[in-house]
């Protein structure tokens, strides 16, 4: 055997030896264990190598405090999760916290509805789009930062989020969802930013321990029963020159009496308008 042949021969049986570093199509999935939790990765981006988490073990093998993985490895490539899919832990009642993948940029619908239990999960800056009820019934959670990263919440995505006391909106948003906050009964203030321009159907509904709500210049629009059941709303402030179109039934169950502070110019359109016109303590400012 010639010194070039048996060069060759070498060349070739290293090139069978090493893995073919082949990525997967989008569509495609692999299974894998993680910190004794076994999840499928779907892969979302095949060019960049994106996959979507889904657990597979069941809610008694996942409880307490979970950390998600942020890459995982198959067949020689490594894969980075930026998604978790649709009612991905959906009803996993034994998860305390969540620490989430730094790469992830969605939740996907219901990903954490029903995680009654869970009182902490981390957002992650990457992070921008949050599904349709991804927190639905997360009675236990106690914080949610909404990072600037964050551009799209969807409807219903706290929902009966008992023990939420805080939600700060940031500058990103224009409008709050339908049912957003519904039924977030620790919400202790309600204040948006001026970049809002709508608030959405029973967005705040039944936030009853809410002592204020106060908006910003630029609202135009109330959908219907928005803040209707906010029982201890103490005083209501909205610089809105025009008073914000909603329904007769937006503000329901709140105090006729409180104090309502509006543009002086404006107090007596805000007095003849639906919805408005139940509140008879007008104060003109601004």
């Amino acid at each position: 055997m010639t010194m070039k042949t048996k060069i060759l021969t070498l060349l070739l049986a290293l090139a069978a030896a090493m893995p073919s570093c082949t990525k997967l199509n989008s569509g495609d999935s692999f299974n894998q264990t993680v910190g004794g939790i076994e999840y499928n990765f779907e892969v979302i981006v095949s060019k960049m190598a994106y996959v979507r988490l889904t657990p597979i073990s069941t809610p008694s093998v996942v409880k307490g405090d979970i950390t998600l993985p942020t890459t995982a490895e198959y067949d020689g490539v490594t894969y980075t999760v930026t998604q978790i899919g649709q009612r991905a832990f959906r009803d996993y009642t034994g998860i305390t916290s969540v620490v989430l993948p730094k790469t992830l940029s969605k939740i996907e619908q219901e990903a954490f509805a029903g995680c009654s239990s869970l009182q902490a999960i981390n957002t992650p800056q990457p992070l921008s789009v949050i599904g349709e009820y991804a927190f639905d019934g997360c009675s236990g959670l106690k914080a949610f930062s909404l990072e600037a990263s964050i551009s799209e919440l969807g409807k219903g995505a706290f929902r009966g989020c008992a023990s939420l006391e805080e939600l700060a909106f940031t500058p990103t948003f224009t409008e709050i969802p339908d049912e957003l906050c519904s039924g977030c009964i620790g919400l202790k203030e309600i204040s948006l930013p001026s970049t809002i321009m709508r608030v959405g159907a029973s967005a705040f509904e039944g936030c009853a321990s809410a002592r204020s709500i106060k908006v910003d210049r630029s609202l135009q629009n109330i959908g219907a029963r928005a803040f209707s059941g906010c029982f201890a709303v103490e005083s209501i402030s909205c610089m809105t020159a025009a008073p914000p179109v909603c329904s007769a039934n937006t503000f329901d169950g709140i105090p006729t009496d409180i104090p309502v502070t509006v543009p002086m110019a404006n107090v007596s359109e805000y007095r003849n308008a639906t919805g408005w016109n139940r509140f008879g303590n007008y104060i003109g400012k601004y």
